[in-house]
Formats: C-alpha cells, sequence, structure tokens
C-alpha cells in the first residue's frame, strides 16, 4: 500500500501521544485520505504483530487499530472529542500547527502527510523525554552522563551515584533499593540491563535523552 509505512507510523504516535487535542487536530487536517487508508487496513496487532516500543518492558494489549480509534466509517468520535473543548483552543491548537508546520503551503496529500510524520515524531520524542525528566532522580542522570561516556559499567561499579545519594537523601532512599533504582532506568528505556549479567549499558534513547536535556536547556542537578 502506497501509504502504508507512514500512515502506520502516524497511528503508533497516536496510540503513544500524551496530547489528545493536538492528535484531533492532526486526524482533521487529513480526515479524508486517512479514511479512506484505515478501511482498507484489516489489523495492526499490538501485541503479536510486531509493535513494541522500548520506553517500557511491558507489551502492549492486542488491540486493532479500529478498535483504537473507532469505526473507520463514523467520524462522530472526533466530533465528540473536540465538542469537549472550546473553540478557542481548538483554534490555538491549530495555529500551533500551522506555525510548527507550515501544512497549508505543503503540495499533496503524500507530503502532508510525510510533513506530519516528522512532526508526529518529534512530537512522541519529546513529551516521552519529559515524562523521564519529571520523575528521574538527579543520581540517575549523572549515571546515565557516566555510561554515555563509557559505554559498558558493571552494576557494582555504578552502585556509588546510589550509595552517595541514599547517604545525602536518606529519608527519600529508606525504602528505594539499589534494584529498584536500576529497574527504573531499565524499565524506561534508559539502559539495558539483563538479569544475570553484572554488566549495564546505556540505549540509545537514554543517549537521545540526555541530548535533549542539553538541547531544552533543563537542569541536569536535580535533586536525590
Amino acid at each position: 500500500m502506497k501509504y502504508y509505512h507512514i500512515i502506520e507510523l502516524i497511528l503508533d504516535f497516536i496510540a503513544s501521544i500524551f496530547w489528545p487535542l493536538i492528535t484531533i487536530i492532526i486526524f482533521l487536517i487529513l480526515k479524508e485520505p486517512i479514511k479512506t487508508l484505515i478501511n482498507n487496513i484489516k489489523k495492526i496487532g499490538y501485541g503479536g504483530t510486531a509493535l513494541e516500543t522500548n520506553l517500557v518492558d511491558d507489551q502492549n494489549n492486542d488491540t486493532s487499530i479500529l478498535e483504537l480509534l473507532g469505526d473507520g466509517n463514523d467520524e462522530s468520535y472526533l466530533d465528540n472529542a473536540l465538542g469537549m473543548y472550546s473553540n478557542v483552543s481548538i483554534k490555538q491548537a491549530e495555529e500551533i500547527i500551522e506555525k510548527e508546520t507550515k501544512i497549508s503551503e505543503v503540495d499533496g496529500y503524500q507530503n502532508k502527510l510525510e510533513r506530519l510524520q516528522k512532526y508526529s515524531k518529534l512530537l512522541v520524542m519529546f513529551k516521552s523525554f519529559e515524562r523521564v525528566y519529571d520523575s528521574i532522580f538527579g543520581s540517575q542522570i549523572r549515571f546515565l552522563q557516566r555510561l554515555n561516556h563509557t559505554s559498558v559499567e558493571s552494576k557494582t561499579s555504578l552502585k556509588l551515584y546510589y550509595d552517595n545519594a541514599s547517604k545525602n537523601y536518606p529519608e527519600a532512599y529508606k525504602s528505594y533499593t539499589y534494584d529498584r533504582y536500576l529497574k527504573y532506568l531499565h524499565r524506561n528505556g534508559l539502559i539495558i540491563m539483563e538479569e544475570n549479567d553484572e554488566n549495564i549499558q546505556i540505549t540509545f534513547f537514554g543517549k537521545d535523552f540526555l541530548r535533549y536535556l542539553i538541547e531544552a536547556n533543563l537542569s541536569l542537578e536535580k535533586l536525590y
């Protein structure tokens, strides 16, 4: 199918994004070609058919695209969702999308889809990085920075970051073990850690997270 790969990525974004208003506006911009293509997709499973995420360990439930988005022949769910928000907010969202993508200046549906695909990728990545930044500890950022330079380290050698943090913030770490400390990083796709292996590696997502902190000018000196 001509647009299959692009549509798959956009739909994957829609399943992941935590910004429903932007999702709705993106669909409204191209709802006719997207609707036609969705009607030709029987099922893209989120369990057994290869759509995976390395941001969490848990597998997604086996849910089809049509189940996720609703009936492709019925656009009422879009209208209902939009109806929950004011016209002022919707207009502001449209203006943001236009300003950041210049979508109205792009000719042809394929080119529009490609532009929105790039925009969607950035939204997914930035939202993922922001989510991690909200919950990560400062010592874990320094943990990742070290791994970014050394590539591979042992759990034992890296434990000094946990030990220093637990010494400085004993109350916060009273019931927070080193195992849980590592599992947080692993669960969020920042490190590779095999159960029976002493070594730890930083992932590409972990490297990109550190790069995002610099580019976004976010403080590396968080508590804990």
